[in-house]
């Protein structure tokens, strides 16, 4: 019977007509070497609808008066999988083999009217040495039987003018790393593993994901140190790595353009008043000071202006002198 529900949902997803009869669904099903008669085709749907009908809250396929049947409600909105397709697309830790695996695979729970509305894109050959569907599967699975990994980390050194990949030698034992691991977190759409190794006691210790290399488990003893260490903080602590506890009261002198801008960065929680013409104070407050904020500043160059407060109108004032310095020289 599965076989048999698989194929006529399958058929009924890649028909490119309106409606498709039980009479046609039979025949189709017969290049598939499935011979049923139309009583089962009528079975087997109901079926499908049943499975399905626990997601959807309604049925899948429908019958129409006089025509058969046709997919009327998707597993996925048309938009629900353009965004999962385009996340997909350009991730930059999937190479162009996993990503079409994963597509495929999303695909399976679409009709074909349904592709020929969603905006495909190419993907890009990206080669990579390494599998982050495999990592992070290898590293669920130590996490959930608390067994010990072993892993190698890379670093980069030039040949012949290239960039070469190559193991660190930090690890425990030269080029391998062996840790107890406890979470996995993302982060700024990388993920990273929060574990423990033993050559730093009593701390916990975080890997970048797509840097670890041949991971397998061992028979190492696994240490649990969790219980010394408040995870929800700590975690936190990894995802905000680059913010200051200190917070203000940012002001900024900027065009009325940009106020889209301070919006998708700092949300709508914010003041603003015109100051002459078409430039504006903006006001927003419990900012913290970071390297993010910092750079997100600089990145707008002439288009805004910090007015307050004057410790980080001046860290950025010094910011440009250095600039500048790196280029007295560049005529």
């Amino acid at each position: 019977m599965g076989k048999r529900m698989y194929w006529i949902l399958k058929i009924i997803q890649d028909n490119k007509t309106n409606a498709m009869s039980a009479k046609e669904i039979v025949l189709k099903l017969q290049e598939h070497d499935i011979y049923v008669d139309i009583k089962t085709i009528y079975s087997c749907i109901q079926r499908i609808n049943e499975f399905f009908y626990e997601w959807l809250h309604k049925d899948m396929i429908v019958a129409v008066k006089k025509s058969g049947f046709r997919i009327e409600n998707e597993f996925f909105l048309d938009g629900e999988l353009q965004f999962l397709l385009d996340s997909v697309t350009y991730h930059q830790d999937l190479d162009s083999h996993d990503k079409l695996r994963l597509k495929d695979k999303f695909m399976l729970l679409s009709s074909s009217h349904q592709q020929e509305r969603l905006v495909q894109f190419s993907l890009k050959d990206k080669p990579l040495t390494f599998s982050l569907f495999l990592n992070l599967s290898t590293i669920m699975k130590a996490i959930e039987n608390k067994t010990i990994i072993s892993f190698q980390y890379i670093n980069y050194e030039v040949k012949n003018n290239h960039l070469k990949e190559v193991p660190s030698t930090n690890g425990n034992n030269l080029d391998q790393y062996i840790v107890s691991p406890y979470q996995i977190i993302l982060n700024n759409n990388h993920y990273y593993l929060i574990s423990y190794n033993d050559k730093y006691k009593n701390t916990l210790t975080t890997y970048r994901i797509d840097r670890m290399r041949m991971i397998k488990t061992t028979q190492h003893q696994f240490i649990e140190i969790r219980e010394q260490f408040d995870m929800d903080d700590e975690i936190e602590k990894m995802t905000n790595m680059y913010i200051s506890k200190e917070r203000t009261t940012l002001e900024l002198e900027c065009h009325q353009r940009l106020l889209r801008e301070i919006v998708s960065h700092f949300g709508k929680d914010i003041t603003a008043k015109k100051l002459y013409q078409e430039t504006y104070l903006v006001k927003i407050k419990d900012v913290s000071m970071s390297e993010g904020l910092i750079g997100w500043i600089m990145m707008l160059q002439d288009q805004i202006k910090v007015v307050a407060p004057l410790s980080l109108q001046q860290d950025i004032k010094n910011r440009l002198i250095k600039l500048s310095r790196l280029y007295q020289d560049v005529i």
